[in-house]
């Protein structure tokens, strides 16, 4: 198992560098020969079609916590059912998405002037209806190889796909400045997807079709909705709410900066993916208290990573964003600031999500709801007041009363038996560590002068000696830690 774990954080690192990598290069040239305003727009209906989702009511969370326990088991009769009865709903929400997400063209005007684009807009919007309707008429075989712990295939099927069409859009946008055949690549990469999924499917699975449907499945879906919802409004309203009261050049000015910000997710779900059927196994097989050990010792390895993140990122992002789009795209540091703000808090949570996802709580139906309507209403009444840092703010102030206190002292309580109280101890000690390798760090960085990067050269080696100073001064603090320490002695044991 550990040399699996390994070997699937082993591929999944390289492939998600090698996407990250073309995400930034694609991101350059669809800024450069579509223009700001139609990055902006890309972002916008990524932003919207997020709400066609919804659709899926979190079947897909729930079917892989099902599948976790009957593949353990080796129960073929109910793996069959709930692989029957993911086919059954996704069949139809594909079909949903398709007629809704069509319809929709009538709406498309009050988000966007549709004037500056034509008649075309609506070819666009709809390209990207059949492109998401299209991912689910495959869903069940990444669900399946996932909870079957395959994410090793999962990914080598995922990543290639990415990198060659991610390679083809970059080719074309240079060629043909396209967005229309930029739409076209991605509904190829779907098709693409489908197909060597389903070889693999054949190949190694020799599972029924089922007449039943597992009520479990939709049990736990209605209750994962709400958890749906709120990330939907958390994470895919703010395009909308920017192009709606301010202009769709905001919108491509703020995405580039969360491209930076996702990149950054993706490098810490690289193990967080990796872990998650895992964790779900190691639940299923071991009592409480050791499984609230396992959790503390994962929170503090992210807050020693994410920390690490935060302090590079504050500090380099700036000169980034100056080579790669020019400064016209710069945003003041009190923006900045907010961003990371929620990176941070967005990283930290991954912990979180493993076990409660891990652990099959999904019945807190009411928490996301807050989640999302706290946002909402903060991210409109702000963003009339201070603009784009109205809508960051909006989204700072649900992460930390919601995703930062309340959510984690109800997985304390449902999965751990331990109280809140003792959550709140365990994570303003970790802060407290943040604070301190902040403190230490940021003097020592100021006497580099950031604004003297000129060129790639000059700013990859002002990174590593940034990145060199703060992981000895995290390490250092950090080890202050009875448990870091231990933690650390276990990663290198492991790697011996």
């Amino acid at each position: 198992m550990k040399n699996n774990l390994k070997n699937n954080l082993k591929i999944n690192l390289i492939i998600t560098i090698l996407t990250s990598a073309l995400s930034f290069v694609s991101n350059k040239y669809f800024s450069e020969y579509m223009g700001i305003e139609t990055l902006g727009l890309m972002r916008l209906f990524t932003q919207i079609i997020a709400y066609l989702n919804l659709a899926d009511m979190g079947i897909g969370t729930a079917s892989t916590y099902a599948l976790y326990k009957p593949l353990i088991e080796k129960n073929n009769q109910q793996v069959s059912v709930v692989v029957s009865t993911i086919d059954f709903f996704y069949k139809r929400i594909a079909f949903i998405i398709l007629i809704i997400g069509l319809i929709f063209n009538i709406f498309l005007h009050f988000f966007i002037e549709c004037g500056d684009y034509g008649k075309i807009l609506y070819i666009y919007w709809s390209l990207y209806v059949i492109n998401t309707s299209i991912s689910y008429v495959y869903a069940k075989y990444p669900i399946l190889f996932t909870a079957n712990q395959e994410y090793q295939n999962v990914r080598l099927i995922q990543g290639s796909g990415k990198i060659i069409f991610q390679i083809f859009q970059i080719i074309f946008l240079i060629k043909t400045q396209s967005f229309l055949l930029f739409i076209v690549l991605m509904i190829l990469e779907n098709i693409y997807l489908f197909i060597l999924y389903k070889k693999h499917y054949k190949k190694n699975y020799k599972i029924f079709k089922a007449k039943i449907i597992d009520k479990n499945i939709i049990k736990d879906s209605k209750n994962l909705f709400w958890h749906k919802f709120a990330t939907v409004i958390v994470f895919n309203t703010d395009y909308i709410i920017l192009s709606k009261y301010m202009s769709l050049i905001t919108v491509g000015v703020y995405s580039s900066y969360l491209i930076i910000y996702q990149v950054i997710i993706v490098f810490i779900r690289v193990v967080s993916n990796v872990l998650t059927p895992s964790i779900g196994k190691f639940i299923a097989e071991n009592p409480k208290q050791k499984i609230y050990e396992k959790w503390n010792e994962i929170y503090l390895i992210y807050f020693y990573i994410s920390t690490f993140l935060i302090i590079c990122t504050y500090n380099l992002i700036l000169p980034f964003i100056k080579l790669w789009l020019g400064d016209e795209y710069v945003l003041p540091k009190i923006t900045i600031f907010l961003i990371l703000l929620n990176l941070f808090i967005q990283m930290i949570r991954e912990v979180t999500e493993i076990f409660k996802t891990g652990s099959g709580f999904f019945d807190d139906t009411y928490v996301p709801f807050l989640e999302g309507v706290l946002n909402l209403i903060c991210s409109l009444i702000l963003v009339k007041k201070i603009g784009l840092n109205g809508v960051i703010l909006g989204t700072l102030i649900s992460n930390v009363a919601i995703i930062m206190i309340l959510k984690p002292i109800l997985v304390f309580k449902r999965c751990f038996s331990k109280t809140g109280l003792e959550y709140i101890k365990i994570t303003i000690y970790y802060f407290f560590l943040v604070g301190i390798s902040i403190l230490i760090s940021q003097p020592l960085i100021n006497n580099i002068k950031l604004n003297n990067i000129t060129d790639w050269n000059g700013w990859i080696i002002t990174a590593s000696l940034i990145s060199l100073i703060v992981v000895v001064v995290v390490s250092i603090v950090f080890l202050i830690n009875r448990e870091f320490r231990i933690i650390l002695i276990k990663i290198l044991k492991l790697n011996k």
